[in-house]
């Protein structure tokens, strides 16, 4: 019985594991279209930078883009 319950509590943690680590999996090309965001980082392009909203929307937060571009581009202008 202990072990019935010890492999049913492994089986689980791996699942929580698991899935957890593909959630934040995020496949992106490495092209280069560069994005800012409302929170001043500059992103390689627009899947990088969806990656990270949908990483800002599981804590609750907002992040959308400022433009298109390098956030410093014009900055002292």
């Amino acid at each position: 019985m202990k072990f019935l319950a010890m492999m049913a509590l492994l089986g689980l943690l791996a699942i929580f594991f698991v899935s957890s680590s593909e959630a934040s999996y995020c496949p992106c090309n490495l092209r280069k279209a560069e994005v800012c965001g409302t929170n001043g980082v500059t992103y390689q392009n627009r899947c990088v930078f969806e990656c990270t909203q949908r990483e800002y929307r599981k804590l609750g937060r907002i992040l959308n883009i400022k433009k298109m571009g390098s956030c410093q581009a014009n900055r002292f202008s």
